[in-house]
């Protein structure tokens, strides 16, 4: 018996015997849908940021796109990147595409849109004004295909705008919406400049605005002052919500007015604070005290759990004088100045016994009497001065006796000081000088010299009588 011969088969997919359909896996993981390409787009500068699929488009922040609103079809800048974009900042809703990236040609239309609304408005302000619409208009603007015009007013109620709405559109042939906002849409609608000096927070990068109070200028101690806390659009400034939290901060670690604390020098009452300088002014006894940081916690103390409550103990004053954080008055110095009286202890050392003894106590020496001063020799008197020759009198002899001259006083007893500086006495072994030694003829023996006589005229001496 022959054996069937094998026919040859072509494996083609074709084929459903040989199509291979794998059963799936009991413990396999369905895939994760991969997020959609979004991006933040803005309609206008600091406005709110909305979210549209980039519809495949790869985009850059800063380029302009056309896409499509519940108004229209209007252009808009991207500041968020495809890539860039939280998922959990999405919206839940279905998000609409972007339809192109923006061309010339639309943003030379949306500029002439633009031009045609800023020129409509006084047309629509006197037309409110003939239907009664007591707001102001303050903008208006078209969408991109100019099918639909929106006019955005102030107000704080609600007003009825139907008879406006009405005669608006048949006289600007145009759908017309009406768009309300409050003061500080209007502040950054119009832009400006604050009292710091640059352009509005609003105006310039600020998306939401955020809640303010009364409550965050009283904690920063700013005037309660409406004309200095707030801003153009006559509301709080919004800046007043940056630093509210960091001053929240600050407060914890201090104590509030009126609160009790305990200081080395008695207890006193908070009665202001500064919060910048972390500085305290405290009210001891009558008397206003500034605390520094360095002092707060340490030498002042309170209890932060309650204002009214009794403060913890203070530091003893004698450890506060010693840290050097108060200072000491008279009776604290006189305590430190009485000298302790020293205490010998036994031990080694210099002046010691070598048995480790008590000190050996030396008597203190007589003090040296002052020798007393040398008497100093007798001086002999002067001599008496000559007697004066008349003018005109013949010179006397030399050697020859003086007639008429007294006898010579009798010698002194007593002692002769001289002052400071003189000169020194010769030695005991040499003569004395002669008394007339050393100066001139018919001058007295005193070592001075006679000063000459001189005249009033030209310092000449007046001739003799004799001459």
């Amino acid at each position: 018996m022959s054996r069937p011969a094998l026919r040859s088969t072509s494996c083609s997919s074709a084929s459903p015997a040989l199509h291979w359909n794998p059963a799936p896996r009991k413990n396999s993981r369905p895939m994760p849908e991969r997020p959609p390409r979004v991006a933040g787009v803005r309609f206008r500068n600091a406005g709110k940021i909305f979210y549209f699929h980039a519809a495949g488009l790869r985009l850059e922040p800063g380029e302009y796109v056309v896409v499509e609103t519940v108004r229209g079809p209007e252009i808009a800048r991207v500041v968020i990147a495809p890539d860039q974009v939280v998922v959990d900042e999405l919206p839940r809703e279905e998000l609409k595409p972007i339809l192109r990236l923006a061309t010339e040609a639309d943003i030379r239309r949306a500029d002439e849109l633009h031009r045609r609304a800023q020129e409509l408005l006084p047309e629509a302000r006197r037309l409110g004004e003939e239907t009664g619409f007591p707001a102001r208009i303050d903008a208006a603007s078209f969408t991109l295909d100019g099918k639909r015009l929106t006019f955005s007013f102030t107000s704080e109620e609600r007003l009825d705008y139907r008879e406006f709405v009405r005669r608006a559109s048949q006289q600007f042939n145009a759908r017309v919406e009406m768009h309300q906002m409050g003061a500080r849409d209007r502040a950054r609608l119009a832009g400006g400049y604050g009292i710091c000096g640059r352009e509005l927070c609003c105006a310039s990068w600020l998306e939401t605005f955020p809640s303010i109070s009364i409550r965050m200028a009283k904690d920063q101690e700013l005037p309660l002052n409406p004309q200095k806390i707030s801003g153009l659009c006559g509301r709080l400034l919004c800046c007043l919500s940056y630093e509210d939290e960091g001053y929240r901060e600050m407060r914890k670690s201090l104590p509030k007015v009126g609160q009790r604390c305990s200081t080395p020098t008695g207890e006193g009452k908070v009665v202001a604070i500064n919060i910048l300088k972390r500085q305290v002014t405290l009210l001891v006894d009558g008397q206003r005290i500034e605390v520094g940081d360095r002092d707060l916690g340490t030498v002042v103390r309170w209890d932060p759990s309650s204002k009214s409550a009794p403060p913890p103990p203070s530091i003893a004053r004698e450890e506060a004088i010693a840290l050097g954080l108060i200072e000491p008055d008279a009776d604290d110095l006189g305590d430190a100045l009485e000298e302790p009286e020293p205490v010998f202890e036994p031990g080694p050392g210099r002046g010691r016994l070598p048995g480790g003894g008590p000190r050996r106590v030396v008597p203190a020496r007589p003090a040296k009497p002052e020798p007393a001063p040398a008497p100093q020799p007798l001086q002999p008197p002067p001599p008496a001065p000559r007697p004066r020759r008349p003018r005109g009198a013949a010179p006397a002899p030399p050697g020859g006796p003086v007639q008429d001259q007294p006898p010579p006083p009798p010698p002194a007893t007593g002692r002769v000081f001289r002052r400071a500086g003189a000169r020194q006495e010769p030695p005991p072994d040499q003569p004395p000088p002669a008394p007339g030694a050393g100066t001139e003829p018919g001058q007295a023996g005193t070592g001075r010299r006679r000063r000459r006589r001189r005249g009033r005229g030209g310092g000449q001496q007046p001739p003799s009588g004799g001459d």
